[in-house]
């Protein structure tokens, strides 16, 4: 008969075997040793979990809720978008949208909110939107888009950063489409953009692959206004107060409008 570590030996919990040698000489009870291990090795294999979904995400820095500083911009209905962390909208497979100025807090929210539905234990891909059309473009010359597409339709929230920022060839908006319409109430997809809807011909080019980008991803999303100015602009100006206080009455500490 093989013996409890010989077990988790065999079966690779190496966190709960650690465990059970620490406290089989300190704890009498040996069913509670055991617990112990296995609890051990639970937490263990969450944490890797999690590293590793935080990993697959590719977020480009970590940002986290609690960092975002609200008052900053009072008007943007932050309250409301907290509530998208409980991961809700991902099990109704509806879609987010963030629209707004430059520097206001978007791209930060969109990271936030990706590495707290990674904690509650989804899937979830990070890509700006010009990263992802050239990935994109670049697969249909070496014939492998349907690889690539494949790959867009797995995690559970597809997160696509700065569209608008670049508009693109008219075979880039068209493979872009694509993979909106793949995803279409298969899976959540959150998206930010400077500009509003209206405007998203500057990037897509056609009215009607627009019209239809539009129609397919706005169906099911719930879309966020992000008005202020950039939180960057409001930093910049506290850090140049800091080095130059005897500058705070010039002009040249007049905030820009």
């Amino acid at each position: 008969m093989s013996t409890v570590p010989e077990l988790f030996e065999e079966l690779k919990m190496h966190a709960a075997l650690s465990c059970y040698e620490q406290l089989r000489h300190s704890l009498k009870d040996r069913e509670q040793v055991v617990i112990r291990a296995l609890e051990t090795e639970v937490q263990s294999r969450r944490e890797r979990a999690l590293k590793r979904r935080l990993s697959q995400a590719r977020f480009p820095v970590e940002k986290e809720w609690v960092e975002l500083d609200r008052s900053l911009n009072p008007s943007i209905d932050f309250d409301s978008i907290e509530q998208l962390f409980d991961g809700e909208f991902i099990r109704q497979r509806r879609n987010v949208c963030f629209v707004g100025n430059q520097g206001t807090g978007k791209t930060h929210s969109l990271i936030s909110l990706g590495r707290e539905l990674c904690r509650k234990g989804h899937a979830v891909r990070f890509y700006t939107a010009c990263e992802r059309v050239n990935v994109l473009e670049e697969a249909k010359r070496t014939l492998m888009v349907t690889t690539v597409m494949n790959a867009l339709l797995k995690p559970n929230l597809l997160i696509i950063d700065e569209l608008g920022f670049v508009p693109f060839s008219d075979n880039g908006a068209r493979l872009l489409f694509d993979v909106f319409a793949s995803r279409y109430e298969r899976g959540s997809t959150a998206v930010s953009t400077n500009l509003s809807l209206e405007k998203w011909v500057d990037v897509f080019g056609s009215v009607e692959l627009t019209a239809a980008f539009i129609d397919r991803f706005c169906h099911r999303a719930e879309i966020f206004a992000f008005k202020g100015e950039s939180v960057r602009l409001f930093q910049a100006q506290a850090d140049g107060k800091k080095k130059s206080p005897h500058l705070r009455d010039s002009k040249l500490a007049t905030p820009l409008k």
